[in-house]
């Protein structure tokens, strides 16, 4: 994958935005603990800004935990899915 990435563009760090969804739609939360890209502490604090229903941390897995942990992020999704 980080062969293939492109690096982040000005345009994308410094463009406005419109209301963000996690604001009325309801969220979910899944990260690695051992993510290299967004602090913990930072993960922490959106997902509870967001006032996501269930937050899951993977011990270990890092930013790309979709990939080393695909049957916990299905699982997130599928609760997510079929919420109420």
């Amino acid at each position: 994958m980080a062969a293939t990435q492109r690096p982040v563009t000005v345009a994308a760090l410094n463009e406005a935005s419109s209301e963000p969804a996690w604001k009325t739609v309801p969220s979910y939360f899944v990260y690695g603990d051992k993510d290299k890209n967004i602090p913990a502490q930072a993960q922490v604090f959106m997902a509870e800004r967001a006032h996501a229903k269930k937050t899951v941390v993977v011990k270990g897995a890092s930013h790309v935990v979709m990939v080393s942990n695909p049957k916990v992020v299905a699982s997130l999704i599928e609760t997510a899915a079929t919420a109420k």
